[in-house]
């Protein structure tokens, strides 16, 4: 069984009994109740605090915070049970319309509380201790270079590929965003062979990343590849490339006198927030779809309402006399060909002679009359009346 509660809800939930209690009244498993309150950031009731409410002793409750950035309201507690998602049309239809998303914290509020979390972020060299995200890549890149010291002549396929002053510097910066971030929750990923897969999870919401040289493109295949050469100039986008909500800075475009290192607060604050104005973006977006498809649902249930059913065609039996009957022009058809097949040998082989044009004339005529497909009598009327 699974519940699908707000934060609120849930909050009020389990500062009304304890989580023990509140699992058996949802119907799902004690840790089920307990995953989903750290997933939405809903504190739960400190040790003792059954027991001092009970003798009477004053307590005061954690207050709710605010949700997470890019973080979901509605929260699933235990396994989805698909079976009970499959409602009708016409228990759909029943259901109330869906609300349009309010978000009663403004962006300005938002922007604050996460620059109050996040706090510096620091530019780190050491890439020895990379941050989770970037980890599987380095790895990769070392088994390369192990592979390549151990050939007698190294083979360009085992070649590492991020050993250039450019790449270094590029994956130290992202290695600083994925530590800085973490303090706010976010957790930054770095995917694919050349690195270049780049996103940021806030809360429940992806944030594309692009991090690269002005100049760089993808290649014929839309691949990406790895940059030579020293630290070169480098420029950061943040959110999708189309589709974009408002309400974040999108391009840091680096200067010889301001290197991205020394603005890594500002760019992870900014994709803090892109992560809460795509959150509000899609929320909209989801709900303009949700009245479409009920729209389209009663539009197609008031057809079928309206529209009579159509009756199927009733059987048709062909009596026993009609085998005679099929028999008969099958052989008439063949003959009608045969007569057709003979009036173009005997015009190829002789000339155009006005008699002889219209002797042809009259034989494809009787053929015509002859051949049931072409005869103005339906092929099957005389196998019914038969």
């Amino acid at each position: 069984m699974d519940e699908a509660l707000s934060r609120q809800a849930l909050y009020d939930l389990v500062w009304s009994e304890p989580i023990k209690a509140a699992a058996q009244r949802l119907g799902v498993p004690e840790v089920a109740v307990k995953k989903a309150c750290m997933s939405g950031d809903v504190p739960v009731p400190y040790s003792g605090y059954w027991t001092k409410l009970a003798a009477g002793q004053p307590i005061r409750p954690i207050p709710l915070p605010y949700r997470t950035p890019g973080a979901n309201e509605m929260l699933r507690i235990g396994e989805l049970d698909y079976q009970a998602s499959r409602a009708t049309p016409e228990a759909q239809l029943a259901q109330p319309l869906p609300k349009p998303p309010r978000f009663e914290e403004s962006l300005e509020s938002v922007r604050a509380r996460s620059q109050a979390r996040l706090g510096a972020v620091k530019y780190v060299r050491d890439l020895s201790s990379p941050w989770a995200g970037l980890r599987q890549i380095l790895q990769e890149d070392l088994k390369r270079a192990a592979r390549q010291r151990s050939e007698k002549a190294a083979s360009p396929w085992n070649k590492p590929l991020f050993e250039s002053g450019f790449e270094k510097r590029r994956l130290r910066i992202l290695n600083s965003l994925g530590l800085g971030m973490a303090k706010a929750r976010a957790r930054i990923e770095v995917r694919g062979k050349a690195g270049r897969d780049v996103s940021v999870l806030v809360g429940d919401t992806r944030v594309p990343l692009r991090l690269d040289h002005p100049l760089a493109e993808p290649d014929r295949q839309g691949q990406w590849q790895v940059r030579q050469g020293p630290a070169d100039t480098l420029r950061l986008m943040i959110g999708p490339s189309t589709g974009r909500a408002d309400g974040y800075q999108v391009f840091w475009e680096e200067v010889a006198d301001d290197p991205l290192e020394e603005r890594l607060s500002a760019v992870a604050l900014e994709i803090l927030v892109a992560g809460e104005v795509e959150f509000r973006a899609e929320a909209a977006r989801a709900h303009a779809r949700q009245l479409q498809y009920r729209e389209q649902l009663a539009q197609t249930m008031e057809r079928r309402r309206v529209e009579p059913r159509k009756q199927p065609d009733p059987p048709i039996s062909f009596p026993q006399q009609g085998r005679q009957h099929l028999l008969t022009q099958a052989a008439e058809w063949r003959a009608a060909q045969d007569v057709r097949d003979f009036v173009a040998a005997v015009l190829a082989r002789s000339d155009a002679t006005q008699s002889l044009m219209a002797w042809a004339t009259w034989a494809l005529a009787e053929a015509d009359a002859l051949d049931p497909v072409t005869s103005q009598v339906p092929i099957f009327s005389k196998a019914l009346k038969a």
